[in-house]
């Protein structure tokens, strides 16, 4: 069984968001939706090369099993089980440690997240910092306009300008709405690929 492997393509559009940060931009990074932690080897590799102020990824999945929309109109048990967790998050966290990468995995729904980490992500280091600012976002849980949407607006208030998202899985849905809402934010286009868009902060 492979661990860090993904199940999309075109990750380095992942490379090339992270490295068109500037390199004295102040804030996480942050993935939804982990499986066995293929985007998440890319963004590990990414902050390797191209060294941001704050070494803290936070990577957002519940697992479990549980039923799942991943995609407009079909609900279903996406097999995303709590023993790919335990299967997966021991190797994320060696290869992260081994990157330089504080690792923070947090096992719950986005929606979830957002309400209880509001406010901002502890992170102990010495003494306890709340961070609360985001660089680079990888979107890859739900793929369908409405969850997208809140999770795009929750984490465009607490990104500025220079920072990056990048939306897997575009052929999914109608990706040309929700790009449209992200321009009507001030963001402009990086990259489209079959497979993901990416886009940053002005």
């Amino acid at each position: 069984m492979k661990i860090l492997e993904g199940d999309s393509e075109n990750y380095d559009v992942i490379i090339r968001a992270i490295h068109a940060i500037p390199v004295d931009k102040e804030g996480m990074t942050c993935e939804i939706g982990l499986r066995r932690g293929g985007g998440t080897k890319y963004i590990i590799d990414a902050l390797k090369r191209h060294t941001l102020p704050c070494n803290v990824h936070v990577a957002i999945d519940p697992y479990g099993n549980i039923s799942y929309q991943r995609k407009e109109g079909v609900v279903k048990r996406a097999d995303y089980t709590n023993k790919m967790r335990d299967q997966s998050i021991g190797s994320i966290y060696s290869y992260a440690m081994k990157s330089g990468i504080n690792f923070v995995f947090i096992n719950l729904e986005d929606t979830e997240f957002f309400r209880r980490y509001a406010d901002g992500v502890p992170v102990y280091d010495e003494c306890k910092h709340i961070l609360s600012e985001y660089v680079f976002v990888h979107f890859d849980g739900p793929h369908w306009f409405e969850p997208l949407k809140a999770e795009f607006e929750w984490f465009n208030e607490r990104m500025t300008s220079g920072a990056t998202i990048v939306f897997d899985d575009i052929d999914a849905y109608n990706h040309n709405k929700l790009e449209h809402l992200v321009f009507s934010h001030g963001w402009t286009l990086l990259e489209t690929t079959p497979r993901k868009a990416s886009y940053q902060k002005r």
